[in-house]
């Protein structure tokens, strides 16, 4: 097809073929013979940050963040969720500013999260869940449209982590539900004669719970001494050290 000028099995020599060439259109002469070659590298940081510019990677991440900052925000005090998170928010805020995104993605996005929120706080018999689903798949794939191909989000992949996430939520779900109608089962003749250990600040752990309690005499309770629980008054528990019997 004559658009091939020369031939060469390595740099230095294609170089040394290329002296006295002429450039087109003004005929400017390369003196390349000898030159010295420098090979130039991307830093890590900068592979680092092409590798983050993946538009699933980014769309986990983004999720992630929200995930982690979600959680601090309902359980707070944790911090390690919430540090993450906010990591894993900025480094897709990042990508969203070098690849174009598509608004309306996001708006799915965020309208999925909040829909899986609500059906823990809603009866619907998972509707909510579904449509929180959709709105996450449906996003993420609308997420990078405006990009390039290659930068378009996986589908099966999508597809595949809005199944796995909808297997965990509903059985968070439907734990979270069995717990809230389980009828209470702490009451005096439950927790009569079980056994404690006493912590700081006179509290009890008994039966996997932190109880305040006393002794029938009023005496002090030792941390890391174990009890006996005699009786429950309110929420107040009256406990006996193990090994002192009861008075006639």
């Amino acid at each position: 097809m004559h658009v091939i000028d020369a031939v060469a099995p390595t740099l230095p020599a294609l170089l040394q073929q290329a002296e006295g060439a002429k450039t087109k259109p003004r005929g400017f002469v390369l003196h390349l013979a000898g030159a010295q070659i420098h090979d130039v590298h991307p830093s890590f940081f900068t592979r680092l940050l092409n590798t983050l510019i993946d538009p699933n990677i980014l769309t986990l991440l983004f999720l992630a963040g929200l995930a982690g900052i979600g959680y601090e925000i309902f359980h707070p005090g944790v911090v390690l969720p919430g540090a993450l998170g906010l990591v894993a928010l900025i480094t897709a805020l990042f990508g969203f500013s070098v690849l174009p995104i598509s608004w309306a993605g996001i708006v799915l996005l965020l309208a999925g999260v909040g829909l899986l929120v609500a059906d823990v706080h809603v009866t619907s018999h998972g509707a909510l869940t579904v449509a929180g689903l959709i709105c996450l798949a449906v996003g993420a794939i609308m997420l990078f449209q405006n990009a390039p191909t290659p930068y378009h989000t996986s589908k099966p992949l999508v597809i595949t982590i809005a199944v796995v996430l909808g297997g965990i939520w509903a059985f968070a779900v439907s734990k979270a539900w069995s717990v809230r109608h389980k009828p209470v089962e702490v009451s005096p003749e439950a927790i009569a004669g079980a056994v404690g250990e006493v912590r700081r600040d006179g509290l009890v752990f008994v039966n996997g719970e932190l109880w305040q309690a006393r002794t029938p005499d009023g005496g002090r309770l030792r941390p890391g001494e174990r009890v006996r629980v005699e009786s429950l008054d309110g929420l107040v528990l009256t406990v006996r050290p193990e090994g002192v019997g009861s008075s006639a």
